[in-house]
């Protein structure tokens, strides 16, 4: 009988242990943490193209040589996002008022030749500016006189809201030349 004694502590023994070991195992076969993984998130800004309301619009005369003269006319965004601009602004002028200011509804015909560079899609910061280069004859061309000019007024490139800008030169020739918008500094009259 002290053989069965034995026996049957040995077998509770083992079947201790077993059941233990099974119950450790469990724990160590708890889930474990995923694999790491990387997430990129990314932002896509829609810009959207600068509207009247939002910049301010004044032109700086940049000077003469050789019968031509130039202004460059500087739009800057007011707005608190950045904005588009692309291509050639639509130009009307208009002469000074019989007081001799700037305002007057009495249009003046010029023809608007586009010049420069290929217009390419600025993105115009909060506060920064973009800026396109008008240029003339200021002596007379082919007999024809010169036009005295007071205001003009920019449409931006997809817009139809108008900006006026006090301006004042007496371009010869009826012809103006534009360039396309672009960040200042990067175009030559």
């Amino acid at each position: 009988m002290r053989t069965t004694g034995t026996v049957r502590r040995s077998i509770g023994i083992v079947v201790v242990i077993a059941v233990g070991g099974g119950l450790l195992g469990a724990c160590g076969t708890a889930k474990k943490n995923p694999p790491a993984t990387s997430t990129t998130i990314s932002h896509h800004v829609v810009l959207t193209d600068c509207k009247a309301a939002l910049l301010g619009v004044t032109a700086s005369f940049g000077g003469t040589a050789a019968g031509v003269g130039y202004y460059r006319v500087l739009a800057t965004n007011h707005a608190g996002v950045s904005c588009t601009l692309d291509g050639f602004a639509t130009l009307r002028f208009f002469a000074p008022t019989a007081g001799g200011g700037a305002g007057s509804l009495t249009p003046v015909a010029m023809t608007v030749q586009h010049a420069g560079t290929s217009p390419k899609t600025l993105t115009i910061k909060a506060g920064a500016v973009g800026e396109f280069v008008l240029s003339y004859s200021d002596e007379p061309v082919n007999g024809t006189g010169c036009s005295t000019i007071a205001s003009v007024e920019v449409t931006l490139p997809h817009q139809s809201s108008s900006i006026p800008v006090a301006i004042s030169f007496s371009p010869c020739g009826g012809v103006i030349t534009e360039q396309p918008f672009a960040y200042p500094g990067t175009q030559n009259p």
